[in-house]
C-alpha cells in the first residue's frame, strides 16, 4: 500500500462500484480536470480502482530508459480518469447526461435522464481479448493418444486378500 503525493493509501477493493454504467467503447465527456468539456471514447475500464482510460484525453508524458533493444526518451500515454469525472453523451443532443437503468422488453437498458432516449451498448470485438490459441508444446500429449482407450476396468484375477 503506497501513497501518491503523501495522501492516505488506496486499499484495493474497498470502494468498489456494484453497478457500472460505463463500458469499453462508450462515448463520454470529461467533467473535471484540464480536459474538461472534451469528448472521447473509453479505451478500457479498471473496476478495481474505479478508473477508465479515454482515448486521446488526459495525456501524460513518461520517460523510458534506453535498453539494448530500444532507444530511451519521452512518450505520451493516457492516464486513468476516475469514473465520477466522466459522463455519458446523449445520442440526441450530443451533450453530457446522467444515466439510469430500465427494463425494456426484458432487457436492462441504459436510459438518458435528459431526453429519455436509450444509450446503445457499444459494439466492441472481444474475440481478440478472450481468444486463446492452442499450441502444442514438446511435453504435451497429442490429442489422438489421449482419446485412446487403455484401461478396461478392474481385473478379476487379482485377489486383494493376502494368503497366509
Amino acid at each position: 500500500m503506497s501513497t501518491l503525493f503523501g495522501g492516505r493509501p488506496f486499499k484495493e477493493g474497498l470502494y468498489l462500484i456494484n453497478k457500472w454504467k460505463f463500458m469499453t467503447g462508450d462515448k463520454v465527456q470529461i467533467l473535471a480536470g484540464r480536459d474538461k468539456g472534451k469528448q472521447g471514447i473509453i479505451k478500457s475500464v479498471n473496476r478495481k480502482h474505479n478508473n477508465v482510460l479515454v482515448e486521446g484525453l488526459k495525456l501524460i508524458k513518461k520517460l523510458a530508459k534506453s535498453t539494448k533493444n530500444q532507444k530511451g526518451g519521452a512518450y505520451t500515454k493516457e492516464a486513468p480518469i476516475h469514473y465520477s469525472n466522466i459522463a455519458h453523451i446523449d445520442p440526441n443532443n450530443q451533450k453530457a447526461c446522467r444515466v439510469h437503468f430500465q427494463l425494456i422488453d426484458g432487457v436492462r437498458e441504459r436510459i438518458s435522464r435528459v431526453t429519455n432516449s436509450i444509450i446503445p451498448r457499444p459494439t466492441v470485438d472481444l474475440s481478440k481479448k478472450w481468444r486463446k490459441e492452442n499450441i502444442e508444446g514438446p511435453l504435451d500429449t497429442p490429442a489422438a493418444v489421449v482419446k485412446q482407450k487403455t484401461y478396461d476396468g478392474v481385473v478379476d484375477s487379482i485377489d486383494p486378500r493376502p494368503t497366509i
